[in-house]
């Protein structure tokens, strides 16, 4: 069966079982009609049939049968596949009901589309996830990152779990999209940004293209919603609970914290603990520090995010910074004993 007939199908099903229940809303029905315009337009296409259906029933004189004929549009093109569905259709009977049907149907998808239906993004470590949100905007996930996606009729709204992501976004005056995060919410003006969780209480925020505009917690103190600040093109942002702190860059700043895209990581002086962190982040295989004083080094270079060896290795010759493997897929690092 292909796949467009499987889509045939399951409308008539979902027709079938909304006319048994009467006008009774049904969630799986609208979530299925959410889920892929092409289940909609096949939903409707059938509906629109048993409507002509149950105008025709009225007409007809009474105890005389009516053609099946008639109800073919004098336009369409005659097919085998639909013509097999309608007499299914027939005999559950949903002649009588198929406005009713139709409408709890559309009733029940608006009512979703008001609340929002909420979609979950992942991606792994070791990945990298780029996705088309139902609006065109595009998404970009780092590894080891989740979002919550609700659009709904008056926003679209992200959450960003853990992570890191870009956003391409479909600008919309009148449909705002914003990014929320640990209690702050980034809300885009036409642009192209990203967002970080650099940990539970710090976010931050990478300007591409365009403006956006940082929204304060709502629990924050009231003085410090007065104002909310706009960030620009090349401009990055660090956001904690009680401020915001924006520097002016340039391109080639944004495009270096942005190194991931290309799956590179780019450092100019990070403590080798952030280091380690970003590889970790990315990797199965772990990095371990088992001397705290190496934590604080500081290092630059640029590596491919998944080539966690070369990283090693250039640590020990930049550091004489042994390794061995660890329990568990680890990598440990310690400070080689003095010559």
């Amino acid at each position: 069966m292909s796949e467009a007939t499987d889509i045939e199908e399951r409308a008539a099903g979902w027709i079938a079982r909304s006319d048994a229940r009467g006008s009774a809303v049904d969630a799986e029905l609208a979530a299925w009609l959410l889920a892929d315009p092409r289940h909609r337009a096949a939903y409707l296409r059938l509906a629109e049939a048993w409507t002509r259906t149950e105008r025709l029933a009225r007409l007809r004189p009474r105890n005389e049968a009516i053609d099946p004929d008639l109800l073919a549009s004098a336009h369409a093109r005659p097919e085998r596949r639909r013509a097999s569905v309608v007499p299914r259709l027939r005999r559950h009977a949903l002649a009588a009901l198929a406005v009713a049907a139709v409408a709890a149907g559309f009733l029940t998808w608006w009512h979703l589309s008001a609340r929002g239906v909420a979609q979950v993004l992942r991606a792994g470590p070791d990945a990298l996830s780029r996705v088309v949100l139902s609006d065109g905007t595009v998404a970009t996930l780092n590894a080891n990152t989740e979002l919550r996606v609700r659009f709904n009729r008056t926003t679209r709204s992200v959450v960003l779990v853990r992570g890191e992501a870009q956003f391409k976004v479909v600008h919309n005056g009148h449909w705002p999209f914003q990014v929320s995060a640990d209690g702050h919410t980034v809300r885009d003006v036409g642009t192209v940004f990203d967002v970080r969780r650099k940990d539970a209480r710090t976010v931050q925020i990478f300007v591409r293209r365009g403006r956006v505009a940082v929204l304060p917690d709502a629990d924050a103190p009231s003085d410090s919603q007065s104002s909310v600040p706009v960030l620009w093109a090349d401009d990055e942002a660090v956001v904690t609970a009680h401020r915001v702190l924006v520097r002016h860059g340039s391109a080639q700043d944004i495009a270096r914290q942005l190194h991931w895209l290309r799956r590179k990581l780019n450092f100019r002086g990070e403590t080798l603990g952030r280091a380690v962190a970003e590889f970790n982040r990315s990797n199965y295989r772990k990095i371990v520090v088992t001397d705290p004083t190496l934590l604080r080094l500081r290092i630059g270079g640029t590596f491919r995010v998944l080539a966690v060896s070369s990283f090693v290795a250039a640590l020990g010759r930049s550091f004489n910074i042994q390794s061995l493997p660890g329990p568990h897929h680890t990598i440990l690092l310690y400070r080689a004993a003095a010559q």
